[in-house]
């Protein structure tokens, strides 16, 4: 009986051991814009300024239904679009707009504030309208709600904190419509040589540049988690810094690990899945940064900036 038991316990710690994942790191990457097709209404060729399509949007400073809901809230909602665009600079701010260009208005259509005394409540509607001269090619509406409570009334937020935050959340969804946001993800690594121990404790104090040295200088064999390992610290790294260049490293050093076997292995596959995204994403966002800038340039010059507040 005692063996048995015994034989139990080694054969559930080795299924428990089994069904864990191995070490895990967070890094930084992009989400796809879910109105894809809509983003061709927003592009606009200029020769005269950029070789390239540039995507830029003028804000309409004028909120309907802001003023006659909540002081401030009008400002909340400017300031939290230009805070979100700028993350990526995917979408350019033109701060002069023109009957040639892509505005973007906003209109409160629901705001409700419940103030008891052991609770909060709030509501917020917003919607958001793309439109150029009279064509209009985006029309969406997001909404949020907000509840606390507490015994102690001290520690509720207040109007201003829980609008900040439904306002926040709003523009967020709205501009993930649009324009790549950046995000954290997720990235696990495969069991590491003994030898390469080291290399998840740089990992995990985000020292990508010394992993990856540890990695390179290793004289064992380079096999299938070898370059998997790898190419999940070239991509930290690359997404780390938006380096192009870092990420053909890791792209190399995936394409090694599905040769090697990764092709029938779940964790490698779903990995190269989610970073030919993250490539594909990152490049087209520096791509189109670097149409905007020739507007952005022109603009600054013709409103007597010395430096753009975009770059």
């Amino acid at each position: 009986m005692y063996q048995v038991r015994v034989i139990f316990f080694v054969l559930l710690a080795f299924g428990l051991s089994a069904c864990m994942g191995g070490t895990k790191i967070v890094i930084p990457a992009y989400t796809a814009p879910k109105e894809v097709a809509k983003l061709s209404k927003i592009k606009t060729r200029d020769g005269a300024l950029s070789d390239e399509s540039y995507l830029a949007l003028w804000i309409d400073p004028q909120i309907q239904g802001a003023k006659s809901t909540m002081h401030s809230l009008d400002t909340m909602l400017i300031d939290s679009v230009k805070e979100v665009l700028t993350q990526t600079n995917f979408i350019a701010l033109d701060p002069l707009g023109g009957s040639e260009g892509v505005a973007l208005r906003m209109r409160v259509q629901s705001y409700d504030y419940i103030h008891e005394a052991n609770k909060r409540e709030l509501y917020l509607e917003v919607n958001f309208l793309l439109s150029r001269g009279s064509e209009e090619f985006l029309s969406k509406s997001y909404s949020e709600r907000k509840n606390r409570q507490s015994q102690h009334s001290q520690n509720l937020p207040t109007q201003n904190e829980l609008t900040s935050q439904a306002v926040q959340a709003i523009v967020r969804s709205f501009i993930s419509d649009i324009s790549p946001l950046r995000t954290n993800q997720l990235r696990e690594f495969k069991p590491f040589a003994s030898e390469l121990a080291f290399v998840e404790e740089y990992a995990k104090r985000k020292n990508y540049e010394g992993a990856i040295k540890l990695m390179r200088s290793y004289k064992g064999e380079r096999g299938m988690n070898y370059h998997y390992n790898l190419a999940v610290l070239y991509e930290a790294q690359a997404s780390t810094q938006e380096d192009l260049r870092l990420l053909e490293y890791a792209q190399d050093h995936y394409e090694q690990a599905l040769l090697l076997g990764g092709a029938s292995d779940t964790l490698i596959m779903s990995a190269k899945i989610r970073f030919d995204t993250l490539y594909d994403l990152l490049w087209q966002t520096k791509k189109q940064a670097k149409a905007n800038r020739a507007l952005i340039q022109e603009r600054d010059s013709m409103l007597g900036d010395s430096q753009s507040e975009y770059e």
